[in-house]
């Protein structure tokens, strides 16, 4: 194959595909700069996009977060017979705030207390086990390991002396996370606020012939992420449930002191994360176990092990699938390749996302097969 340019008013490539046939294309100069305008435009598009990457991470958690509460907006708006939706708005984020308000007093400030001690703690921890006759204590002997727990212990001792420092970059991390918290919250009451009006004003513009049908097929999506929120939060429901039921036999039977209502609480904000939110739940409540009874933080362990397979493969996906038209099948793997591409935030949105993504695949294919046949 051989190519010859040609340069005129117009750049006209000659390709000869044989000694008898050509074939030739001709590129205007205005073709060539449009062609460098939409490079230009999206290099600057993709630059734009990795620059402003958190901006609009938030603005679409926050965009989800307003689908997923507006039916309680509306039921609020409804039962107190307000017309103004912003008071109605304002009450639900009260309400919400209040309960995460009291939650994170009673549950944090204990359980960071509690941390930094049990990290002090561990090198004299340590130092017991070597000279305690426990059994514990006759393995380390028995195999001589008495020098490694002494490095350890030392080791330990020089990494905790100034605990409070990585304390203190953490907090720099939390306090960031903090003000990206009340970005989402503001931009979540903007969206519920005027949410409503701006879907007045695209139906209105939006052509009459066809306004009926896309206005079904927005109707069973938002249906799809509500659907999958309420069964989110009944499924962490559920988990925190048995938690707490556990935590109470078990510190009973071992004569242990724990805040088995907080430690469900845990484990029921983190249960809105599907498919990890549990293993995340299981170290903290571990850990926090650990304090007080290393069998009681061993059976919990042992717990959240069984019961996170037997969510997985029963609640998770038979509730989602039944509120987001998706099988079993399409939940796990969505939920899957949700977080490995995106993380929490991936695994977050990913099953209702595949959920609009069936009704629009559906809806298309419908299209096609009834226009081929007309």
């Amino acid at each position: 194959m051989k190519g010859l340019l040609q340069k005129n008013s117009a750049h006209q490539i000659i390709v000869s595909m044989s000694q008898n046939n050509k074939t030739e294309i001709t590129l205007s100069n205005r073709t060539i700069a449009r062609i460098l305008v939409v490079i230009i435009i999206t290099v600057f598009g993709l630059r734009f996009l990795h620059s402003a990457g958190h901006a609009l991470q938030l603005i679409f958690i926050a965009f989800f977060l307003s689908l997923a509460l507006s039916p309680t907006v509306n039921w609020i708006s409804r039962q107190l017979k307000l017309k103004s939706r912003a008071a109605a708005t304002g009450i639900a984020y009260l309400v919400v705030i209040g309960v995460l308000g009291t939650f994170i007093t009673l549950v944090v400030p204990p359980l960071a207390r509690q941390t930094v001690d049990f990290i002090r703690e561990v090198p004299a921890t340590l130092s017991s086990l070597r000279e305690g006759n426990g059994s514990v204590g006759r393995f380390i002997q028995r195999y001589h390991l008495e020098e490694n727990i002494d490095g350890l212990s030392e080791n330990i001792r020089d990494r905790t002396k100034n605990v409070q420092e990585p304390v203190i970059n953490t907090a720099t991390k939390v306090g960031s996370a903090f003000i990206s918290v009340i970005t989402v919250l503001v931009l979540t009451f903007m969206f519920l606020v005027e949410g409503p009006d701006w879907m007045r004003r695209y139906w209105q513009l939006h052509p009459k012939q066809s306004r009926k049908h896309h206005k079904e097929l927005a109707q069973r999506m938002y249906r799809v992420v509500t659907g999958y929120v309420n069964g989110q939060v009944l499924i962490a429901a559920i988990a925190g449930m048995f938690a707490m039921m556990t935590l109470v036999i078990a510190s009973t039977v071992m004569k242990v002191s724990v805040n088995a209502v907080a430690l469900a609480g845990i484990v029921f904000i983190f249960g809105l994360i599907p498919l990890i939110g549990n293993t995340l739940a299981a170290v903290i409540v571990a850990l926090v176990c650990l304090f007080s009874s290393v069998p009681l933080a061993l059976t919990m362990i042992a717990y959240f092990l069984l019961y996170q397979q037997i969510e997985n493969v029963t609640l998770q996906p038979y509730i989602q699938a039944k509120n987001n038209e998706l099988t079993p099948l399409l939940v796990f793997v969505a939920a899957l390749l949700g977080a490995s591409f995106g993380g929490l935030l991936g695994a977050f949105v990913a099953i209702p996302a595949f959920g609009c993504g069936k009704i629009l695949l559906q809806d298309y294919l419908e299209s096609r097969f009834k226009h081929n046949n007309s």
